[in-house]
Parts: structure tokens; C-alpha cells; sequence
């Protein structure tokens, strides 16, 4: 599977391209008052109110700045997902469209089921699904629909 990998500070981290509607510049972001500190705002994507994530804050670092390198995923919503997308990371994502804002996007990679590996207990996180080591780097492979419903917890 096909897998988007970007970084949080010097963390390389993945998400399946299947679940990506798409990737954009980060534009200006409407607050939204009494929303957590890890809510960068709302963006209009095409007509469309999305909740842009803050993944630095996300993952207690840094918060991600609007930069010429930063982006913003924007994930698919429940029903523009099919099938076969993304399906052994997780059954759903969310009702509505959602945005993860981060520092860079480094490329797409291949990554084959058996390099798939258990993340280790002591970096046990509810966002971490995987560990893939490709080369000399290690990846995080990312539960997104535990990110997108971060404000259930």
C-alpha cells in the first residue's frame, strides 16, 4: 500500500494515500472559540467547513506553523471512503471532512504488509498503529480516525 509520509518536528510519520482526499497550502485558519489549543481552525476547502488539526500540538511538540513547506491533508469523510481504503488501519474515519496540518510533507513510499510491525510498548501512543524501518529511518504509520475524533477522548 501506497502510504504519504511526513514529519512532525524530526518524527517521520505516514498516513495511506487511499484516506487522502487531498493536500493542501495552508491558508488562513477561523478560529473557533473554546475549540483545544490543538485546533488550528476551520479552513473552507471547495465550499466545505474542515477542521484543521494541529499535529505538532497533537503530539505534545511544537505547534506546526503556517510555512512555504507546511500542508494540510485533508482526509476523506465516511462516505467518500471505499472499500478497500485504508481498511486494516481503521473500519471508519469521520462524518465530516477533517484537515491534519503538518511541518512537511517528505514523499510516498510502498510498504508491504509484512513490514508492518508492532509499535513498542514504551512508545505505546493512541495514534501510533505501526513501526516500519526503511533504511535507517523508522515510521510511525498513524491511526487516523483516532486523530480526527481526538475531541471524543
Amino acid at each position: 500500500m501506497l502510504y504519504s509520509l511526513f514529519r512532525v518536528d524530526k518524527t517521520l510519520m505516514a498516513v495511506p494515500i487511499t484516506i487522502i482526499l487531498e493536500i493542501v497550502r495552508p491558508s488562513k485558519f477561523y478560529s473557533i472559540s473554546g475549540a483545544p489549543e490543538v485546533i488550528d481552525g476551520l479552513i473552507n476547502f471547495r465550499g466545505k467547513v474542515v477542521t484543521v488539526i494541529n499535529t505538532g500540538l497533537a503530539f505534545g511538540g511544537n505547534k506546526v506553523l503556517t510555512t512555504e513547506e507546511s500542508r494540510v491533508y485533508i482526509f476523506k469523510n465516511n462516505s467518500e471512503l471505499t472499500v478497500t481504503d485504508g481498511m486494516e488501519l481503521d473500519n471508519e474515519m469521520s462524518p465530516d471532512n477533517i484537515g491534519l496540518h503538518v511541518d512537511y510533507i517528505e514523499n510516498v513510499i510502498n510498504i508491504e504488509i509484512d513490514e508492518l510491525q508492532a509499535v513498542p510498548v514504551n512508545m505505546a501512543h493512541p495514534f501510533y498503529k505501526f513501526v516500519v524501518r526503511k533504511g535507517d529511518d523508522f515510521i510511525i504509520i498513524l491511526r487516523p480516525a483516532e486523530i480526527i475524533n481526538l475531541n471524543q477522548r
